[in-house]
């Protein structure tokens, strides 16, 4: 081989071992000269992908994060990439009490002795929350018959997601639906179904909202109004009065639902020689009295099992009266 030959092939080999050397340790990696940036509300995570380039470089590259405000914590997912890596995951965890500002931040990547910055800024945002309000916060439903409530939600600036609504606290033959159940927007409608059966009284009633691991309730009193109606009863029940004589018993008219119509007033059952009047008949008010007479010759005995009737409005009521007639 000639000289001029063998300094070519020198020169060439000694270009190659300079590029070996150059891929192996000579080499070098870059993060982006972009400003990255993350929005992340109190009491939440968010996360964000940080990438860079490999130039004639094969190492491994570990990350960490300088410049969080306390109750800000990292987590890189891998803490160091492989030697081909060129991504890793940051999620960034924000405490509830971190003040909603601005903050400037600085993504370290580091292999051996050679070191990269990125800048990001993070902007904590107010936690997201909601509140519920009731429109009417009380209502009247008369038994068999139905109302409806609005259920009002704010959103402050962070919360978006749907507010799922249930009912609690209604009594038997009380329920309640809600129009949307889950909802989005700025309200839903609770309709309250109160069955013919369902017992008079005015519960209260509890609205609970959930999403977004935040839990909030409101109250609505219900008056469950009876239809109108009336019952009646006898003071006293049992009369004991001799031949010739009289006794009286009061007849109590309990109306409830603004029942207001008068009352006829009857007697089924009564012994011969017995007589019985009501004042006033019909009833108006709340109570009537009547009067039981026995003639001289009715005869003795006890009769357990006398009706007296009431009729009005298209309702019967009764009650039993038992009546003795002494010697």
């Amino acid at each position: 081989m000639n000289t001029k030959r063998a300094k070519k092939l020198l020169g060439v080999g000694a270009v190659v071992l300079a590029g070996l050397l150059l891929v192996g340790c000579g080499g070098d990696f870059k993060l982006p000269t972009t400003t990255l940036t993350m929005s992340v509300p109190q009491g939440r995570s968010g996360t964000t992908k940080i990438t860079f380039t490999r130039e004639r470089f094969e190492g491994e590259v570990s990350f960490s994060l300088t410049g969080a405000p306390t109750g800000v914590t990292a987590k890189f997912d891998p803490v160091k990439t492989d030697k081909k890596g060129t991504e890793t995951t940051l999620t960034l965890t924000v405490g509830d009490t971190v003040a909603t500002q601005k903050y400037t931040l600085k993504v370290v990547a580091q292999s051996g002795n050679k070191k990269k910055e990125q800048t990001l800024e993070l902007t904590v945002q107010v936690k997201p929350d909601f509140s519920l309000a009731a429109t009417p916060t009380a209502l009247t439903v008369k038994q068999g018959a139905s109302g409806t409530v609005t259920v009002n939600i704010t959103r402050n600036a962070t919360f978006t997601g749907p507010v799922a609504l249930t009912l609690e606290g209604a009594p038997a033959g009380v329920t309640g639906t809600f129009n949307p159940a889950s909802a989005t927007g700025a309200s839903s409608t609770l309709t309250l179904n109160v069955a013919a059966t369902a017992a008079a009284g005015t519960p209260t009633l509890t609205i609970r909202g959930k999403g977004d691991g935040i839990d909030k309730t409101v109250t609505v009193r219900l008056t469950v109004e009876a239809l109108p109606d009336f019952s009646m009863a006898l003071n006293p029940a049992s009369v004991s009065l001799k031949p010739g004589g009289t006794a009286t018993v009061t007849v109590n008219l309990n109306r409830v639902g603004g029942f207001a119509d008068p009352v006829e007033l009857s007697i089924e059952g009564l012994p011969t020689g017995v007589t019985a009047t009501f004042d006033p008949s019909p009833a108006t008010a709340n109570a009537a009295t009547l009067t039981l007479t026995a003639a001289a010759n009715a005869a003795t005995g006890t009769y357990p099992a006398i009706t007296v009737r009431g009729s009005g409005g298209g309702k019967n009521k009764t009650a039993t009266l038992s009546l003795t007639i002494a010697p």
